[in-house]
């Protein structure tokens, strides 16, 4: 009966038939978490609904989600429901496919590195830069726990000549101590990108061999 009605109206109206059967596509995708429509009159009343009566299809319109927020603002109603739920689907197409954009990867790297060699080279500069950028920490480190020491000490001495430890001594060691362990947590951050690099280069150079083998392989079998 249903479907009756709309091929009726779409005798009679092909945009209002258009529009009930976008609604009816959008409704049985979205289940009972479809979203809500807002509208407004000609007398400028709010109105909310599963869909927008095709009487006030040439309105704007916002579509509000299960929360009521917005989120999306409909302006322009000369094009379709059906036409823009299409467009946003094709928006968020990715510009490549997951196989293109593999061999494009594959090209990449068969042109970045000649041979196994620039690949090792490659990883040991990496290590090389990692471990200099350890070393500069460590370094910051001991001189960090040096000043904490020399701090802690002058506050003991004080305390043992009956003097008042301040409370900006107490604040400066407080604040060496925070360093420190933000540079203790550099220092770790600093190993496990040494790690994550050995990972990621053996993952190149595994897949170097098998393009390279592949290549062989096709050209020492061409009529493959």
């Amino acid at each position: 009966m249903l479907f009756g009605g709309i091929v009726a109206n779409m005798e009679s109206n092909p945009r209002i038939g258009a529009i009930l059967i976008a609604a009816m596509l959008f409704l049985s995708a979205s289940g009972l978490a479809a979203d809500t429509y807002r509208w407004k009159d000609k007398e400028g009343n709010v109105h909310y609904g599963a869909s927008v009566p095709a009487e006030f299809a040439d309105q704007p319109y916002d579509i509000l989600n299960k929360n009521g927020i917005v989120i999306e603002r409909v302006k322009d109603t000369s094009m379709s429901q059906e036409v823009r739920d299409i467009k946003k689907v094709e928006k968020r197409k990715p510009l490549i496919s997951e196989e293109q954009r593999a061999i494009q990867s594959d090209r990449l790297l068969v042109i970045q590195y000649r041979s196994e060699a620039d690949i090792n080279s490659a990883l040991e500069l990496e290590l090389a830069q990692v471990d200099y950028d350890s070393r500069l920490i460590r370094k910051s480190i001991e001189s960090t726990k040096t000043a904490i020491r020399e701090n802690i000490k002058q506050a003991a001495d004080q305390q043992r000549s009956g003097q008042t430890v301040k409370e900006e001594q107490r604040s400066d060691i407080d604040k060496l101590y925070r360093r420190l362990a933000s540079e203790e947590e550099k220092l770790s951050t600093m190993q496990s990108r040494s790690d994550n690099t050995r990972v990621r280069f053996a993952h190149v150079l595994e897949r170097y061999r098998k393009l390279t083998a592949a290549a062989q392989e096709a050209y020492d079998n061409p009529q493959n």
